[in-house]
């Protein structure tokens, strides 16, 4: 695998109907739009980091020519009057599957690269470094999972273009490792799509007098910039999601994706899709709908989302869900458990899951986890077994 972004690769895919956007046409409108980043206007971007409990109050704070030079924990290293911050997290695994060895690795490294150089212009870059675990194997060792400009234009009107979370879900939004409360991933939150989209996207909130209406209009219209193949590649894709998050704290979202799958071989159909299209397959739009909650009430919280995936040509849907209640049992110690459901192409059987676990956040930016996962089939994806992990928020 090589981590790359072109423009007019060759590669063997179905021809969309009418080609609307050439390569080179796509690549220059994204240029333009970049360009505009530079120069559009209004409110500030979201916070790459998630607001915690004393999270504002630095620990180190350095003169230098350009300013102070501030670190805070779980904020990142904010370079004087720059707009520049640095951080990011790091979460290592130590994992046994049942009937396997125990296993540890640094699973994940993530940097963050955060620019504000005005209140109406946010950058974002996130580079990952991936443990290699799997010798036999080519594994990258560097990734870039997201990579984006954010034009605030209005609260209900903003711009986003590059590589960002595919808004499906909750799970997959929250995405960083410090920010969930399990080793493991619901199945549901990544197989049936793609979790990442290179594209654009506009998105803005309104805020009625009983809450928070949020949307996401968005598509991939170029080649997947430092692409995974798995769990699903995407060629071309677009869609919304709508959320409503009440003042009560209870919120519901709803998301749509239509997308297309590169075409594959038949001799790497089995390899290269795991998302249900035959060798052979690709140019069909599958769909995938879904529907989320979250609940939370004083030290209890509720979160669930449900998923289904209608492939190109009626074989091989996929569906799943997965409900996860949490429950603070002693101060800074939680209690986590959570039921999935999933079923998955043929001869892959229908697999229930459930995770008990327990999580520690000694400060809001460090999570030590624990859990027991069983099952009725054991899922390569997520096997049985034990998983513990310890994350820092940096």
């Amino acid at each position: 695998m090589t981590s790359r972004m072109t423009c007019g690769r060759a590669q063997v895919r179905p021809s969309l109907p009418a080609r609307a956007f050439k390569a080179a046409r796509t690549c220059g409108a994204v240029l333009a739009a970049l360009v505009l980043l530079t120069r559009a206007s209004p409110v500030a971007a979201a916070d790459a980091y998630p607001p915690s409990p004393g999270a504002d109050t630095p620990v180190m704070s350095l003169p230098t020519r350009v300013g102070d030079l501030r670190y805070t924990p779980g904020r990142g290293l904010r370079v004087g009057d720059t707009g520049l911050t640095l951080g990011g997290y790091v979460a290592t695994d130590l994992t046994r599957d049942e009937g396997g060895p125990a296993r540890f690795t640094v699973e994940d490294a993530g940097l963050f690269f955060i620019w504000d150089p005005t209140p109406r212009l946010h950058l974002f870059s996130e580079l990952d470094v991936v443990d290699q675990d799997e010798p036999a194997e080519p594994r990258r060792t560097f990734v870039t999972p997201r990579l984006y400009g954010d034009v605030a234009a209005l609260d209900w009107l903003n711009l986003r273009v590059g590589k960002f979370l595919t808004p499906v879900g909750r799970w997959n939004l929250i995405y960083a490792r410090p920010l969930v409360w399990t080793t493991s991933r619901p199945l549901v939150t990544e197989l049936p799509f793609d979790p990442f989209t290179t594209g654009v996207m506009l998105f803005g909130s309104v805020f009625p007098r009983t809450g928070t209406l949020t949307y996401s209009v968005y598509g991939q219209v170029i080649d997947q910039f430092s692409a995974e193949p798995e769990p699903q590649p995407v060629d071309r894709s677009v869609g919304g999601r709508l959320e409503y998050a009440s003042l009560g704290g209870w919120s519901v979202g709803g998301s749509y994706l239509a997308f297309t799958a590169p075409r594959v071989l038949p001799e790497e159909g089995e390899a290269a899709d795991r998302g249900g299209a035959a060798a052979g397959d690709g140019g069909g739009w599958r769909h995938l709908t879904g529907v989320d909650a979250l609940w939370q009430r004083g030290p209890f919280e509720v979160m669930g989302e449900f998923a289904f995936q209608e492939p190109a040509r009626g074989a091989g849907r996929q569906w799943g869900l997965y409900v996860q209640p949490v429950a603070e049992v002693l101060p800074r110690f939680y209690l986590v458990g959570r039921y999935e459901h999933f079923e998955q192409p043929a001869p892959e059987p229908a697999v229930n899951i459930g995770v008990v676990g327990l999580a520690y956040k000694p400060w809001p930016f460090v999570v030590l986890k624990g859990e027991y996962l069983f099952a009725d089939h054991r899922a390569e994806e997520s096997p049985p077994g034990v998983r513990t992990s310890f994350t820092v928020l940096f």
